[in-house]
Parts: C-alpha cells; structure tokens; sequence
C-alpha cells in the first residue's frame, strides 16, 4: 500500500533543505568551492553507498530480483520515451547548447538523489530496492545516449564506451546485488556507516541545488520561457504520458505508482555539473535544475493523485 503522507513530508522536508541551502549561499556561508567539492563527494562516495544500502535492506527473495531486473527493463522503454518526447519538445530552442541540455534535463531526472527516498517514503525499503535496479537503467543511458547528446557538434567530449559497464552508479549495483544474495548479514557497524553515509545523499543533493537557486537572479531565474517550458515537459507531460501508458498497458498497480514516481521526479542533478563541465549552457542548466525542484513539490504528489484516479477507471 502506497503511503501518500509520508511522501508529501519527504518532498516537503526536501524543499525545505533547498530554502536553507540558499539562505545559506546567500549569506556565503557556502561558495561555489564547496559546492563543486560537495557535488563530487556525493556523486563518487554517498550515491555508492545509498545504492548498495538500497540493495542489501530487503530481504532476499528470487521473485524481488526478478522484479527488480524487469524495472530495469521497463526503465529502458521509459527512458525512450523521455528521450523522443524530450527531443520534439526542445526543437524550437534555436540555441543548440539549451536544445542539448534541455533535452538532456527531460531524459534524465534526479533518480539517485531525490528518488530513492521519496520511492522508500511511498513504497517502504522495497521502494528503494527497486529504485537501485533503475539506476542500472538511468547510468547505462547516461553513458550512451547522454553523453552522444552532450558531445553533438563537440569535438573535446568523448563517449568511452567502458564508462557504460564501470561507473559510479552500476559498479555498486552489482556490488548491492552480491550482498543481497548472500546466506549472511555484514557486521552491524559497516551496516550502520553505510546507511550513515546513504542518508547524506538526498540532503546532499538538496543543498547543492539550494546553493545553485541562490546563484542565479531572481528576476533572471522566473522569466525565462524556455526553463518553464522544461518544467512543465518534466514535472507534468512526461509522468501523465508514462502513466498513462503502465494503466493501458494494464501494469500492476505498484508498478503504475513507481514508474509515475520516477518519470515526476525534477531534472537530475547531473544536468548541471556536466553543464558547467563542458561549459553547455551552464546557467540554463542550473534554472531547470532549480525550477524543477522547486516545483516538485506539488507536482510529484499531484501526479500520484492522477496514477489513483485513472486505476479507479482502469
């Protein structure tokens, strides 16, 4: 049974860090120094961990694993979508910099950070269980997909095709899953750190996306068309169309709320540090990052109020 209050507090309590995080930026109790060192951190040592806290939670089950590698099946088919909606929708974008990272922002929302906890908020440990197995998904596109969108008429950027199988994302998986199948338990403090250093990510993130809203002019930040163009393609057109399809495809219901979560969810926080990375329209990057966040906050727990109403049709 999906819990809609708990995943109203964690998007709420989520929204919340953001605002400190800004306020924080705003009165330079965090510079731009800490922000890029602190992105990296959370990329490279908590994501690993929450991956592999996700994975070795749950109870070990041969019908868990088998639903957690048909998630990532089913992601590929999402992520497809995303990608042939995001390209259509960003055509108009006569600056090819925004059109790449505005597409790029459509594909990939913010999986790792923000959706595991707000997939365990809704779904328990077996909600975040199942988050892990996407990750495969949301880093195998990243290395493939992602970067061929980001190296378009870009010489310096390269697609190395090892990144797919070895990275930040698919090395703890397989990692989680050799934990998860194993006839014992880890000792209770490598447990307890792991979980420590998972808890850090979703906060984390939330702070570097606070210092990022604090960077950019208000006035700059809520008149830009083409960020709220994102947004609504992000938050509102994306999870409708992909929930629309798991009832007509006639999913079970978890699965119907699980995929809507994941395609609801605001632009991932890599958009971002690869826009600043290769310098592509770092600044429209950071407003769709931010806006998307933002706005997550009513649009995440209305798409589940839309998942309830089509099934109560179904």
């Amino acid at each position: 049974m999906i819990n809609v209050t708990d995943l109203s507090y964690t998007v709420i309590t989520l929204f919340i860090i953001v605002m400190v995080s800004c306020s924080a930026t705003k009165l330079k109790l965090i510079n731009d120094t800490f922000t890029k060192g602190f992105s990296t951190f959370i990329i490279c040592v908590a994501q690993p961990f929450m991956i592999m806290s996700s994975l070795s939670g749950v109870e070990f089950s041969l019908e868990n694993l088998k639903k957690g590698f048909t998630v990532t099946g089913l992601g590929f088919i999402s992520l497809a979508i995303c990608a042939a909606v995001g390209f259509i929708a960003t055509k108009p974008f006569k600056d090819l910099d925004e059109r790449k990272i505005g597409t790029f922002g459509l594909v990939f929302a913010n999986t790792g950070f923000m959706g595991i906890p707000v997939l365990k908020a809704l779904f328990g440990d077996i909600g975040a269980f199942y988050g892990a197995f996407f990750i495969i998904t949301f880093h195998a596109t990243l290395w493939t997909y992602g970067m061929i969108l980001l190296a378009k008429n870009r010489g310096d950027i390269k697609v190395k095709p090892l990144n797919l199988l070895v990275n930040y994302g698919t090395i703890p998986v397989i990692i989680g899953i050799i934990l998860y199948v194993l006839p014992f338990d880890l000792p209770a403090p490598v447990t307890q750190a792991m979980d420590m250093l998972s808890s850090m990510c979703a906060p984390g993130s939330m702070i570097i996306v606070g210092s990022i809203v604090a960077s950019i002019p208000i006035k700059e930040l809520l008149l830009d068309g083409k960020a709220y163009a994102v947004c609504a393609v992000r938050l509102l057109a994306l999870p409708a169309l992909v929930c629309g399809l798991t009832v007509l495809l006639r999913l079970p219901e978890d699965w119907v709320y699980l995929f809507t979560t994941l395609t609801a969810l605001p632009c991932a926080t890599n958009c971002t540090m690869y826009a600043q990375k290769y310098d592509i329209a770092p600044k429209f990057a950071a407003k769709i990052v931010s806006l998307t966040t933002l706005f997550s906050v009513g649009t995440v727990p209305l798409l589940i109020w839309f998942a309830k109403l089509l099934l109560s049709l179904r």
